[in-house]
């Protein structure tokens, strides 16, 4: 595996997800899956990025789904119910490129149609429905400099892009090959 130019601190994997996040799919008027733009702040390493909804958990939080439940409806003012949780993805590791990675867990939520979204604010700068159709056509994914040194596969948006973290999801998600983008571009993912 290439490794990135980037000096880290790696901390031991947590066992046990320590946030999680709402993959929320609708199929009306198209199929399209729900993506919120996080504002910058200089403290987030997510700063700026695409991401589904979620976080951390809380200590009220009885359970890594109610933390799924609390942060999707904090950040978007939708109030998801255990009968549209449609799967349970395997826990993932976030952030491999800053010092402290999370264990993140993916819960997967169907709705027969697109729910009113009202972003919280502080964290949250706009969201987008994302066509799932579009994300599976590979002649739509590039392969960028995120910075300096370090390459990787992205599905370009408005004026930014998903990469990362969300971007590896998606692919594993909806059977995306991300080296698929790379070797198009003649690269390696690194992934």
């Amino acid at each position: 595996m290439k490794s990135d130019p980037i000096e880290r601190h790696p901390r031991a994997a947590p066992s046990e997800p320590e946030a999680a996040v709402g993959i929320i799919s609708c199929a009306l008027p198209e199929e399209v899956i729900l993506l919120l733009k996080r504002v910058h702040n200089d403290m987030d390493p997510w700063s700026g990025h695409y991401a589904f909804p979620g976080g951390r958990r809380e200590n009220g939080d009885r359970s890594i789904f109610d933390t799924c439940i609390r942060e999707v409806f904090e950040e978007t003012r939708i109030s998801l119910e255990h009968d549209d949780l449609h799967r349970v993805c395997e826990p993932a590791q976030a952030g491999r490129n800053v010092e402290v990675p999370v264990l993140v867990q993916p819960y997967v939520f169907k709705l027969e149609s697109r729910p009113r979204v009202t972003v919280e604010r502080k964290e949250i700068d706009s969201h987008l429905w994302l066509p799932i159709d579009s994300f599976r056509r590979l002649e739509n994914h590039r392969f960028v400099e995120i910075r300096p040194g370090m390459q990787r596969p992205v599905f370009p948006i408005n004026d930014y892009y998903i990469w990362g973290f969300t971007y590896g999801l998606l692919c594993r998600l909806l059977d995306v090959d991300s080296s698929a983008v790379a070797a198009h571009e003649g690269q390696t993912t690194g992934f």
